[in-house]
């Protein structure tokens, strides 16, 4: 295998590229909005619009994406601490709104107005930031493609003799995806070609499928990259029906919507595809599903759906919701009658209880609560990671049964 004399890209100067990227973007990303199933998507924000909006509301003054903004808050292309759902970005807003609104009034700004749809856009731009990867090390996936055995049937330096393809006519592919959809294509090949050689299917860790893409992008061939669309969720919901995928999921392979350990990354999701490659293979042949046909821009709308999934609120409890209302002193503003002076019932909150809207009724309406509690002497609550969940949960049901006692 060649050895690739192209040194690591800047990182930075790599973010940058990618936003430039995604600025080039028409077909936008569904974030989600509240609680789904399977076949019923909650109602969704853009990618292209939540950009605009980071921009316009000057959100970016604050908070950058890769390195490109303000760094008075957190890079919210680097928020990887483990799974992010709807409702737990709600929570992690509503905490930090004394903080921004205090350094709003340090610079001399005004608090800016959120519409739910500008709220539904900037989760959309959150949730698609957060399944990128950082930029990969092409030393560290030449070293990866030796560790797995992958060079002993592919070359990456256009020589002849290799058992499956160059590798080197993948460097135009720079989307992890494109390489999904190539290995699911060729991955029963593959599978029956190791059998016969005795060779053990490679299992990918964590982010070797970037790091691998880097280095064959770097030895590969030159010419235009080949990009992908970001994901259409509507799309990839349909997709994976159309294409079987359901006949698995749920059934023989694992509940994708119940699933708590679902990748968060697309590279990630990728890689999971291709280690349980083999197991899929068996499993269709059982009963008897035959592999479909699929491109890359079709498995990029289907990973969108799947990732998707691991954006919405599991778990969600009303009796614990209703606790964490009494014990963070929501209940002294909001209970479930019309007050004098204080904010909307709990009924009313219920009918904004979705983490989309939530989190905008919060935004807006958050310079007034702030002042209002300072007053009163109460202290501003803080949410850990699972209380704002709950706390949606129970304002749903409240909702629910005041609808129904209205409508008797």
């Amino acid at each position: 295998m060649r050895k690739s004399r192209i040194a690591p890209t800047r990182m930075a100067a790599t973010a940058r590229s990618l936003i430039a990227l995604v600025v080039g973007m028409t077909v936008g990303v569904s974030a989600a909005r509240g609680q789904t199933s399977q076949t019923t998507l909650p109602a969704t924000g853009d990618v292209m619009r939540g950009w605009r909006v980071f921009f316009e509301k000057k959100c970016v003054d604050c908070h950058a994406v890769w390195d490109h903004g303000g760094r008075v808050g957190p890079d919210l292309g680097r928020l990887r601490t483990g799974r992010l759902s709807g409702g737990q970005l709600a929570g992690v807003m509503w905490n930090h709104i004394p903080k921004m609104l205090g350094q709003m009034q340090h610079t001399g700004r005004l608090p800016t107005t959120l519409s739910q749809q500008d709220m539904a856009d900037l989760f959309a731009l959150i949730f698609f930031v957060r399944q990128l990867d950082e930029p990969g090390d092409p030393v560290r996936g030449e070293q990866i493609l030796i560790r797995k055995g992958c060079g002993e049937c592919h070359s990456t330096d256009s020589s002849e003799g290799s058992i499956g393809p160059d590798l080197a006519q993948w460097g135009k592919y720079a989307n992890p995806v494109v390489w999904a959809q190539l290995m699911w294509e060729h991955a029963p090949m593959m599978e029956e070609a190791m059998r016969r050689s005795g060779m053990t299917w490679p299992k990918l860790e964590g982010t070797d499928l970037v790091h691998i893409v880097a280095y064959v992008r770097s030895a590969g061939i030159s010419g235009e990259k080949t990009y992908l669309r970001p994901g259409s969720v509507g799309q990839g919901l349909s997709l994976f029906h159309e294409k079987k995928c359901d006949t698995c999921h749920p059934g023989s392979g694992p509940d994708l919507a119940a699933s708590a350990d679902l990748p968060t990354s697309m590279s990630a999701l990728a890689s999971r595809m291709w280690n349980h490659s083999p197991e899929m293979t068996r499993v269709m042949r059982e009963q008897a599903v035959e592999r479909q046909p699929i491109s890359a821009q079709e498995l990029a709308d289907i990973l969108a759906y799947v990732l998707l999934l691991g954006n919405l609120d599991r778990g969600g409890d009303a009796t614990r919701g209703e606790r964490v209302f009494a014990q963070k002193g929501c209940v002294q503003c909001h209970n479930h009658e019309e007050m004098a002076e204080g904010g909307p019932t709990v009924q009313r909150l219920g009918q904004d209880a979705a983490p989309v809207d939530m989190a905008a009724a919060m935004w807006n309406h958050g310079k007034t609560m702030l002042e209002q509690m300072t007053e009163a002497g109460i202290s501003w609550p803080v949410f850990n990671e699972h209380e704002m969940v709950d706390l949606l949960a129970y304002l749903k049901t409240a909702e629910s049964e005041a609808g129904g006692t209205t409508g008797d």
